[in-house]
């Protein structure tokens, strides 16, 4: 009877979640100034902050993360790295 008048939902419908957005990741982004204030020139930091984004950005497309939301948490952790 119910399950005769329950209409599936489209999977365009689905929300994505992102339960850590990357910007508010307290450790991570304290990790990272730390390991980029031991660097030894800034062009080694910006290569330490470059490849762990990509890591990142690696990581939430592995998880099929929409690219405008990856490109948005990844352009949020880079603020954080450069600030």
């Amino acid at each position: 009877m119910i399950a005769a008048r329950i209409k599936p939902r489209p999977l365009t419908q689905r929300a994505t979640l992102i339960p850590f957005p990357l910007a508010r990741r307290r450790t991570l982004v304290a990790k990272l100034a730390l390991e980029m204030g031991a660097a030894r020139t800034a062009e080694l930091a910006e290569k330490l902050l470059q490849s762990r984004l990509a890591r990142l950005g690696r990581a939430l497309r592995s998880d099929h993360v929409p690219e405008s939301t990856v490109t948005l948490e990844l352009r949020g952790l880079e603020a954080c790295g450069e600030g």
